[in-house]
C-alpha cells in the first residue's frame, strides 16, 4: 500500500536507517520533491493519509501450514491454467506532478510492489480515490485479475512508499481479490507487469527481500532498509492465499525468461495495410525472436507492393506483423522495417446516411480501407438507390474512405467521393403553404438528394392552397413534399415555399364547446384549412353534443379550434362556428315545483351554444318535476326536468323550488317492519309520491325485516330508504314502517305454559308487523317446542311449535323452559344399548313427534355418546353412530 514519509528535518531526510544497505539521497536541496505535498504542508500523516496501510506486524508471522494447505500452490495453478496477461492500459492523469527519479529522467533503480489493503474496492475505484487525494500519495500503475491500467509516466518519480524509495523506484498496486482462482490470475499480471518493466529499463531480476541490495522490492523490504515507512505489504496479503515472496520472485523470473528468451508475449488478429520500408529484412515462419522462427524469404521481394498485416506479436520488445500479399500469407516482420499507412486505430467514428452518386455505380468497394483487388467485394451498382449508413472513416494516402452498411448489415469500404448525402431526417408534417417564388423547380426527391430529378415548376401552382405532407433535410437544405387537390406532386425547396399554417403554432387548450345552431352547416376539416380535399363534414354532425376543443390556431387571422368527441378526434372547425357548453353535465335526483312561471324552456343546458326555446315554465305550474340532470354553462345552473316520466327541456334552477335533493339525505342503520295497517301504502324510487316513480306497495315486503339506510324529510314528511338484504327496495314514509327485532335466531328448546292468559302473535313480539293469533292458554299442560327466539325493543320471545305445528310468538316470560341446547354438556364416552326397546329422539324430551325410533336398531354396536343433559331430573346422552348423530335417549336406556 502506498505510505507517506513521517515528516523529517532536511539532515534526516538525507539520512536512512543505520542498517540500510543503499546509498544515500541526492543533496538535501532537492530530496523534498519525494516527500508527498500534504506532508510537507503539514495536512497529513502516513497514519491518516486517506489510504488503508498494512503496518500491522502480525501479518509478517509465518503462514500456519493447515491455512496454507487450504489453497493450490499458486504458481504451478497459475501455469496448469495457461493464464493469459492482460494488455496494458493508460489512464494517464494530469494532475499528478512530474519530477525525475534521483539519478534522473527515465532512470529507475527497481521497482515496488504494493498491495491496496482493501477488500471491497476494485481497480476503477482504486484509481478514482488515488486521482482525488493525490496530495497525499500515488503510484505509477494498478494491476488486478484482468487488467493492468498504467497512471503515470514510469520515467518519472512518484510518492509511494516514503521518501527514499519515492527517489529510487517505480511503484505499482495489486488489487484485492476475493476468490483464490481471481487471486491467482492478479498475481500473473503482477509478475507479468513487473518482467515487463524489468525488461523496459534494462534490469536483471534481483530481490531485496533478504538484504536491502536488488531490483525488486515489497513494501516491507522498503520498511525494513530504507525507512521513511512503516508498511509491510504485499507479505501479509500474499499469506492469505498461500502464497509468499520467494514464489512471487520465482514468477517473476519465469515471466522474465520468457520476455527475454523468444517466448511470444502476444499474437493477435489486426486489420492493416503496409509498403516495405526497409527492403533487405529477413521474413521469418513464426514472430521475430520467437524460438523457432527461421528465414522464410526477404521483404524486397515485395517492394512497391500494399502488404495485408494480418497478425501481431510481440517476443521480448519486438513487434513484427504477419503480412499476405495477394491473399496468400507470406510471414513475419519487423514492424520497424514497414511503413504502415493504414491501421484501425486511425479510424473515427461517423453517423451519417448516404446514397451512392449515379456516376459511381462502376466504383469498387472493399473489405478494409484499400483498393486492393483481392479484397474487392463488388462495385458500388449493387447498393444503387439503397439509403446506407456510414458509421467509420478514414485517410488513407491522403484519401478519405467511408466505411457502409446497409441497414445492421456491414457492405464494406468505399472512397467518400463515391457517395452523395442522402436525406438526414424525413418526417410526416402537418402544414399547408402557398407559392413564395414561383419560379422554382419541383423534384421527385428531397432536394440535393443523390437520386433526385426535375418533375415540375412551382409556378404551376401559384395562387393555390398546397398541403405539406413530409419534410426533409439534405446537408443544410430543408424542402417539403407539397400535394395540391389531394395529389403528390414532389419536393420544393422551403425557401420559396409562404408555409402560413404548420402544427407547431398550435397550442395546447382545454375547453368545454358545443355547434350552435346557427353553424350546423358550417364544415369541418381535417387541418385547420377550409381546403375541399380535407372537408370531413358538416357541423350538423355533431350539433347538440357537448365537445371537447384540445387544440387551437390561428391561421390567416382566423381562429380555428380542433374537436374532439370524448376521447374520438373530430377535426377542425372555425372557433366563431362553436359556443359555449356546459363545464360539467351530470346525474342528479331531485324534484321541485314551478316558482317563476313565465320561464323559458330549452332544448339543452340554459345558456349553453345549441340551447334553443322548447316551451314555457307555466305549463307545469302545480307538478311535481323529476330533475334529470344538471349542468353550468358560464355561470348559469340549469336542470333537465321530466313531467309524469317524459324528458321536458332545460330550465335556470332559479326559477325552480327544488322541495328534494338527495344531498339532503342523511345515512342511518335501523332495522324496520312494514306495519300492518301500512300494506296499502306505496313505495317509490325517490321520497316523492309521484305515480310513475312508484315501486310498489308494502304489501310485498310485509312480514320482512328490513334496513332503512337513508333517511330525508320532504314537506315536513319523513321519508326512508328500505332494502331487503342488499337489494334496493325503495322510499316510503317512516310512518309507514316500525320496529323490527335485533336479532332472530333458530333456538333448540323446549317449554311449558307459565302464565296461561297470554296473546300469540304473527311475528315477534313488539314488532310491527305483530298482530294477536291466539291465546296460551290453550296449550297450558302441553310440551311446546321453541324454534325461534328474537328481541325487539328490550322484549325477547320466541316462535312456538307444538305436535309439529307453528303457533305462532310468545312472551318468553309468559313460558317455563326446562331444556334449552345451552344446559348440555360434552362428553365423549362409548356406550351400547341396554334396553333395545328403549326410544330415542331429535331432542332430549319424550315428545311424540319428535320420535325417531327404538334402540332395537343399534343392538350389538358400540356408539359414541358425545353430550348428555338433565331434563326434568332425568339424564339423557345424545348417541352419534361413527360420524353419523343418531338422537337423545335416556341414559338408563345404555351401557358402558
Amino acid at each position: 500500500m502506498v505510505a507517506i514519509p513521517s515528516i523529517a528535518s532536511a539532515d534526516e531526510v538525507n539520512t536512512p536507517q543505520p542498517h540500510n544497505t543503499t546509498d544515500d539521497l541526492k543533496s538535501a536541496d532537492k530530496q523534498s520533491i519525494y516527500v508527498p505535498q500534504a506532508i510537507r504542508e503539514g495536512k497529513v500523516t502516513e497514519d491518516n493519509d486517506g489510504f488503508e496501510d498494512g503496518s500491522n506486524t502480525n501479518v509478517l508471522a509465518d503462514v500456519p501450514m493447515l491455512r496454507a494447505a487450504g489453497y493450490p500452490d499458486v504458481n504451478s495453478y497459475i501455469k496448469s491454467k495457461n493464464f493469459s496477461t492482460a494488455s496494458i492500459e493508460y489512464q494517464l492523469k494530469s494532475q499528478f506532478p512530474k519530477f525525475n527519479y534521483r539519478n534522473g529522467y527515465g532512470k529507475p533503480e527497481g521497482i515496488v510492489l504494493h498491495e491496496t489493503a482493501n477488500n471491497n474496492s476494485t481497480i476503477q475505484n482504486e484509481i478514482d480515490y488515488m486521482s482525488r487525494n493525490w496530495q497525499n500519495a500515488f503510484v505509477h500503475t494498478f494491476v488486478d485479475k484482468s487488467r493492468i491500467i498504467q497512471i503515470h509516466p514510469t520515467d518519472n518519480a512518484v510518492w509511494g512508499a516514503g521518501q527514499y524509495a519515492n527517489a529510487r523506484f517505480i511503484q505499482f498496486e495489486l488489487v484485492r481479490s476475493k476468490t483464490f482462482d481471481d487471486f491467482a490470475r492478479s498475481i500473473n499480471n503482477y509478475a507479468y507487469y513487473s518482467a515487463y518493466l524489468l525488461t523496459k529499463y534494462n534490469m536483471k531480476v534481483d530481490s531485496a527481500e533478504g538484504d536491502g541490495k536488488g531490483t525488486v522490492w515489497s513494501h516491507n523490504a522498503v520498511t525494513k532498509y530504507l525507512g521513511g515507512t512503516t508498511h509491510t505489504d504485499p507479505i501479509g496479503y500474499f499469506n492469505q492465499y498461500g502464497y509468499n515472496w520467494n514464489s512471487m520472485i520465482a514468477l517473476i523470473q519465469e515471466k522474465y525468461n520468457q520476455i527475454n528468451n523468444g517466448v511470444i508475449q502476444y499474437d493477435k488478429v489486426i486489420w492493416a495495410y503496409a509498403r516495405v520500408k526497409t527492403p533487405n529484412t529477413v521474413i521469418y515462419s513464426k514472430p521475430t525472436g520467437a524460438t523457432g522462427a527461421t528465414s522464410v524469404g526477404n521483404l524486397s521481394s515485395y517492394s512497391g507492393k500494399q502488404m495485408r498485416l494480418v497478425r501481431e506479436a510481440k517476443v521480448g520488445n519486438t513487434i513484427s506483423s504477419q503480412i499476405s500479399v495477394d491473399g496468400k500469407v507470406i510471414g513475419w516482420v519487423n514492424n520497424a522495417s514497414l511503413n504502415i499507412f493504414y491501421k484501425t486505430a486511425n479510424e473515427s467514428s461517423l453517423s451519417g446516411y448516404r446514397m451512392v452518386k449515379t456516376a459511381s455505380q462502376n466504383e469498387g468497394y472493399y473489405m478494409l480501407p484499400v483498393a486492393e483487388p483481392v479484397d474487392k467485394k463488388g462495385t458500388l451498382k449493387d447498393l444503387y438507390n439503397k439509403v446506407l449508413t456510414v458509421d467509420r472513416q478514414v485517410t488513407v494516402d491522403g484519401v478519405v474512405w467511408n466505411r457502409m452498411k446497409n441497414g445492421t448489415a456491414i457492405v464494406g469500404w468505399t472512397k467518400a467521393s463515391n457517395l452523395g448525402l442522402t436525406v438526414s431526417t424525413n418526417d410526416i408534417i402537418w402544414a399547408y403553404a402557398r407559392v413564395k417564388t414561383a419560379n422554382t423547380t419541383i423534384y421527385s426527391g428531397p432536394v440535393d438528394f443523390a437520386t433526385a430529378v426535375s418533375v415540375g415548376n412551382l409556378s404551376s401552382y401559384s395562387g393555390k392552397q398546397m398541403r405539406l405532407v413530409r419534410q426533409a433535410r439534405v446537408g443544410n437544405t430543408i424542402s417539403s413534399q407539397i400535394s395540391v387537390n389531394g395529389k403528390v406532386i414532389g419536393w420544393v425547396n422551403n425557401s420559396a415555399l409562404n408555409i402560413f399554417y404548420k402544427s407547431a403554432n398550435e397550442k395546447a387548450i382545454s375547453l368545454k364547446r358545443m355547434v350552435k345552431a346557427t353553424s350546423q352547416n358550417e364544415g369541418y376539416y381535417m387541418l385547420p384549412v377550409a381546403e375541399p380535399v380535407d372537408k370531413r363534414g358538416t357541423l350538423k354532425d355533431v350539433y347538440g353534443k357537448e365537445l371537447t376543443v384540445d387544440r387551437e390556431v390561428t391561421v390567416d387571422g382566423v381562429v380555428w379550434q380542433r374537436m374532439k368527441d370524448g376521447s374520438k378526434l373530430v377535426g377542425w372547425t372555425k372557433a366563431s362556428n362553436l359556443g359555449v357548453a356546459a363545464s360539467y353535465n351530470k346525474v342528479i335526483w331531485a324534484y321541485s315545483r314551478v316558482k317563476t312561471a313565465n320561464t323559458a324552456i330549452y332544448s339543452a343546458p340554459v345558456g349553453s351554444a345549441a340551447a334553443t326555446s322548447v316551451g314555457n315554465l307555466s305549463t307545469y305550474s302545480g307538478k311535481q318535476m323529476r330533475l334529470v340532470r344538471e349542468a353550468k354553462a358560464g355561470s348559469t345552473v340549469s336542470s333537465q326536468i321530466s313531467v309524469n316520466g317524459k324528458v321536458i327541456g332545460w330550465v335556470n334552477n332559479s326559477a325552480l323550488n327544488i322541495f328534494y335533493k338527495s344531498a339532503n339525505e342523511k345515512a342511518v342503520s335501523l332495522k324496520r317492519m312494514a306495519k300492518a295497517t301500512s300494506q296499502s301504502e306505496g313505495y317509490y324510487m325517490l321520497p316523492v309520491a309521484e305515480s310513475v316513480d312508484k315501486r310498489g306497495t308494502l304489501k310485498d315486503i310485509y312480514g320482512k325485516e328490513l334496513t332503512v339506510d337513508r333517511e330525508v324529510t320532504v314537506d315536513g314528511v319523513v321519508w326512508q330508504r328500505m332494502k331487503d338484504g342488499s337489494k334496493l327496495l325503495g322510499w316510503t314514509k317512516a310512518s309507514n314502517l316500525g320496529v323490527a327485532p335485533s336479532y332472530n335466531k333458530v333456538i333448540w328448546s323446549y317449554a311449558r305454559v307459565k302464565t296461561a292468559n297470554t296473546a300469540i302473535y304473527s311475528a315477534p313480539v313488539g314488532s310491527a308487523a305483530a298482530t294477536s293469533v291466539g291465546n296460551l292458554s290453550s296449550y297450558s299442560g302441553k310440551q311446546i317446542r321453541l324454534i325461534r327466539e328474537a328481541k325487539v325493543g328490550s322484549t325477547i320471545s320466541s316462535q312456538i311449535s307444538v305436535e309439529g305445528k307453528l303457533i305462532g310468538w310468545v312472551n318468553n316470560s309468559a313460558l317455563n323452559v326446562f331444556y334449552k341446547s345451552s344446559m348440555e354438556k360434552i362428553i365423549s364416552v362409548k356406550r351400547t344399548v341396554k334396553n333395545t326397546n328403549g326410544v330415542y329422539y331429535q331432542l332430549p324430551v319424550p315428545e311424540p313427534v319428535d320420535r325417531k325410533g327404538t334402540l332395537a336398531a343399534y343392538a350389538g354396536k358400540t356408539l359414541t355418546v358425545d353430550r348428555e343433559v338433565t331434563v326434568d331430573g332425568a339424564v339423557w346422552n345424545r348417541m352419534k353412530d361413527g360420524s353419523v348423530i343418531v338422537g337423545w335417549t335416556l341414559a338408563s336406556n345404555l351401557k358402558a
